[in-house]
């Protein structure tokens, strides 16, 4: 049986990617799948990386956060893009999970940062101004998620989905987004 977590990245909490995450959540259930959630605009942590010799103890939310990535076998994080990047809390969460020298310590019986055996989609949500960037700046999402933290951890594959001037879920380019997306949570991937 398929274990999914469900990041929603958006920090405002749009209704369009609460959208998109409910018709990836209606294909997974047909499929039987088992979902969890992760809100990151509601958990409370420090975004700020530490000194690099001076770990910093995860918070609650965190730590629950972690525990829900740890059961699952596919993550499927939904993330705007703002012009040019994501959000600070959106990258502070990725840096203070994934990255050893923020949640984990070497010498303690937990230490892990190898998510092996998972593996995750990427849907970047895109307004217009960011889609012209996007195609010039090498999909930011992909630089600052997929690559510097999901595939260091060795969860593999890591496929990634781009849909830009998603203004409204009443029109035909939305209604395709939101069927694939439906389609992708029944198929597990």
């Amino acid at each position: 049986m398929k274990q999914v977590v469900l990041i929603n990245a958006d920090i405002n909490k749009s209704a369009i990617t609460q959208a998109l995450m409910d018709a990836y959540r209606h294909g997974a259930g047909q499929a039987e799948a088992v979902i969890k959630e992760i809100a990151i605009a509601d958990l409370k942590f420090n975004p700020n990386k530490s000194l690099p010799n001076k770990l910093a103890d995860a918070e609650q939310d965190l730590n629950e956060a972690i525990d829900k990535i740890r059961w699952s076998n596919h993550i499927v994080i939904f993330c705007p893009v703002y012009k040019d990047s994501i959000h600070f809390k959106i990258k502070g969460f990725f840096d203070r999970i994934f990255l050893p020298d923020q949640v984990f310590v070497i010498n303690q019986p937990h230490f892990s940062n190898d998510f092996a055996g998972r593996s995750a989609r990427i849907v970047s949500i895109l307004d217009e101004a960011a889609w012209h960037d996007w195609q010039n700046s090498q999909r930011t999402t992909y630089l600052a998620i997929k690559r510097s933290v999901l595939e260091k951890c060795r969860i593999k594959p890591v496929l990634t989905n781009t849909i830009g001037y998603l203004y409204s879920l009443d029109n035909a380019y939305a209604q395709k987004w939101l069927k694939k997306l439906h389609d992708f949570g029944r198929k597990g991937i």
